[in-house]
């Protein structure tokens, strides 16, 4: 083991990115969880009916909020 490595592991940062799921969904992610299309998509996130947010240009939605929105009331699951 290297002494300045400090438990870096390069393999095992490769493993664990494959086996990641990310908390932020990009738009043609929520597209296919929800099987809605482009214009659905957008008529949500610019009405705030679906919760998400933009990095300058970019969608992105938290995969809690996706996850705990209830499509046929536009209202959140509370669990």
């Amino acid at each position: 083991m290297n002494p300045f490595n400090y438990g870096y592991d390069p393999i095992y940062e490769d493993e664990q990115e494959e086996n990641r799921t990310y908390d932020f969904l990009t738009p043609k992610e929520v597209m296919e969880e929800l099987a809605i299309g482009k214009n659905t998509l957008y008529r949500l996130l610019n009405s705030g009916e679906l919760p998400a947010f933009r990095i300058g240009k970019l969608w992105r939605v938290r995969r809690v909020d996706l996850e705990s929105w209830n499509p046929t009331c536009n209202r959140f699951v509370l669990s």
